[in-house]
């Protein structure tokens, strides 16, 4: 789970900024949604990140992902055009190096990453463990430019080997190396590393699944989870059956289709396709025999008549829940991080609700669940959002500045959903087009 990401000098945000998931264990308002028995640090289970367009809020989200892919990718970091990702709206833009760190938890050990890095070079990056109640951090590696100091003694080897590593890519991650050549000893980083391969789950605004149908067929679990929610959202579709058919059958049904994907079988065991980043259908060997398999829909008609359909005649809406409803499965089930850009894009809002209501009223997750979104109507849910799970971006001076709702001293009656319309606590854009045009 996520403890706290901090970021300073990237893309909207100029001075440093703090996203926490720490409670203000004062407030006793939905106890429920405060894990105190997960690891030894109290944390919430789910925020919502609010702030009008261009306010920096998808910014909080691109750090994570900076970070996840720095991390896991030694080759990341030399293909972007890193001088686009400073805050460059001064005078001095460029001058010091961008700067970004999370804390993290996994199986009960807690750790802390940090970056820091300008066009040419990584001028710092440590991994450490932490122990928040202490307040203290125990060196795991921490690298300058090409020198790096290790926790555990390292021999002349391999203490040459990575020289030359970070000789050859400066750019890239000792996280990321330690992946493909073993260099650092010290088992916590393998751990470390772990958390951003397999718990940090991020789902942006244009995310979809290539790989969906496969997913779902692989893990019958999360395909019960997905069917028992998508029949609730009121989008018309009664249930969801995965389909599973001979490929020569289909064949014969397809022809074109069929002909043009001949080369590209011969050289898989399985294949994805899909039109328009819509998942149509995965066809997969298994046992030999080639099997094609599809999600296929009970859409809802006139006089209760029910129709198979598949994802290609699926909504914008009912392909976006699709999307969240895995990552909402891994929040609630395996105890990962998921982490989703405008969660409200492509959905109505009673749709928004029904998902964050979902995971707020469920009491066994082991999860968080965080998201940006616009749907203040969710500020006036008291029994789903606490108010220290409520987060706001705002532009002052035009740099983006984040702060937490718990920072406002209000009583408990005072509803955030007004506040929040009347300007209270900024992040929020009054627009007037006809007065502006007028003038």
């Amino acid at each position: 789970m996520i403890l706290r990401l901090i970021l300073k000098n990237f893309l909207s945000f100029d001075d440093e900024a703090q996203f926490d998931m720490f409670p203000n264990l004062k407030r006793t308002q939905l106890a429920n949604h405060v894990y105190t028995g997960l690891c030894d640090v109290p944390l919430l289970k789910q925020a919502a990140i609010y702030g009008s367009n261009g306010a920096g809020k998808s910014n909080v989200v691109k750090a994570m992902e900076f970070l996840r892919a720095f991390a896991l990718d030694k080759d990341f970091a030399k293909n972007l055009e890193l001088g686009k990702f400073y805050y460059l709206l001064k005078a001095d833009a460029g001058k010091e190096p961008i700067s970004l760190a999370v804390e993290f938890e996994l199986q009960n050990r807690f750790f802390f990453y940090e970056v820091e890095m300008t066009e040419a070079f990584v001028a710092k990056e440590g991994l450490y463990e932490s122990f928040p109640k202490e307040g203290k951090l125990d060196l795991i590696y921490e690298r300058k430019q090409q020198e790096v100091e290790f926790a555990q003694v390292a021999d002349d080897a391999i203490v040459e080997a990575t020289r030359k590593m970070l000789e050859k890519n400066p750019l890239a991650s000792l996280m990321a190396l330690n992946r493909e050549f073993p260099i650092i000893a010290d088992t916590r980083c393998a751990l470390a590393s772990q958390w951003f391969s397999g718990q940090l789950e991020i789902i942006g605004v244009h995310t979809f699944l290539p790989t969906l149908i496969d997913l779902l067929r692989d893990n019958q679990p999360m395909m019960e989870f997905v069917r028992q929610l998508v029949s609730s959202l009121e989008v018309g579709v009664n249930d969801m059956t995965l389909q599973e058919t001979d490929f020569d059958s289909w064949a014969k049904q397809h022809i074109a289709i069929a002909q043009n994907l001949a080369g590209d079988l011969d050289k898989v065991k399985s294949l994805s396709l899909n039109a328009n980043t819509t998942p149509v259908l995965s066809i997969n060997i298994e046992n030999g025999v080639r099997k094609v398999y599809q999600l296929i829909f009970d859409n809802i008609g006139k006089g209760g008549f029910v129709g198979s359909l598949d994802t290609s005649m699926q909504s914008d809406g009912t392909l976006r829940a699709l999307t969240l409803l895995p990552a909402l499965y891994y929040a609630c089930k395996q105890g990962k991080t998921v982490v989703v850009d405008e969660i409200n894009c492509c959905l109505s809002p009673t749709m928004v609700k029904g998902i964050v209501e979902y995971f707020a009223k469920t009491a066994d997750t082991n999860g968080q669940l965080i998201f940006t979104t616009h749907d203040n109507q969710l500020l006036d849910e008291r029994d789903i959002l606490r108010s220290d799970e409520i987060w706001f971006v705002d532009k002052r001076e035009g740099a983006s500045v984040l702060y937490s709702h718990n920072d406002f001293k209000e009583h408990h009656t005072i509803s955030p959903f007004r506040g929040y319309n009347e300007g209270r606590y900024g992040a929020i854009r009054f627009v007037n087009l006809l007065k502006d045009y007028a003038n």
